[in-house]
């Protein structure tokens, strides 16, 4: 299925409640959570030559755009009408 992604300052009243809503949801079951915990797992270096997938490597761009795609199909399973 192919949707259109719109920039959050275009969103509706509407559209913005759908999306805070889907929001709450994955916060309320913990899911926001493990994203959360995730980010940091792959942020912090593990030293002064160890650095993460998240941050300060050239996979800076692919992983975050990962990351976003796996938080949009959670935010979809709540309501396929969001994205991110």
């Amino acid at each position: 299925m192919a949707y259109t992604r719109k920039n959050v300052n275009a969103l509706t009243g509407s559209e913005k409640r759908r999306l805070v809503g889907a929001f709450l949801e994955i916060k309320r079951t913990g899911e926001y959570d493990e994203f959360v915990r995730m980010h940091i797992d792959h942020y912090v270096s593990d030293g002064e030559d160890g650095l993460r997938a998240a941050h300060m490597a050239p996979s800076f761009l692919p992983w975050h755009r990962r990351f976003l795609l796996d938080l949009e199909r959670a935010l979809r399973r709540v309501d396929s009408g969001v994205s991110v």
